[in-house]
């Protein structure tokens, strides 16, 4: 258990920033926010398999955990970046 603690801020940022790119990106941003997912839907899929014992499953719960939520994050962070480089141009292009 003292090991997961290392695993909340890596998860509290990509939650931050998921609702962030759902809520503030538009165009093919919008569409490519969805696959910030992936690391809760791993975490699902591998579920069973710990609950009943499988020491891979362990292995996989901790890669997703130490190393799938930030990855996450740094991937839902260029989108992010991407969309205020587009608004920013759009700016400039409107005035």
């Amino acid at each position: 258990m003292p090991q997961l603690v290392w695993a909340i801020p890596g998860f509290a940022v990509w939650a931050v920033l998921e609702v962030l790119a759902f809520q503030w990106c538009t165009d093919w941003r919008d569409e490519k926010a969805k696959y910030g997912f992936v690391p809760p839907i791993l975490l699902l899929w591998w579920l069973p398999n710990l609950l009943i014992g499988e020491t891979g499953a362990s292995v996989v719960e901790q890669f997703v955990l130490f190393a799938g939520f930030p990855i996450a994050a740094l991937y839902l962070g260029g989108l992010l970046c991407a969309e205020l480089v587009e608004r920013r141009k759009q700016e400039k292009a409107e005035s």
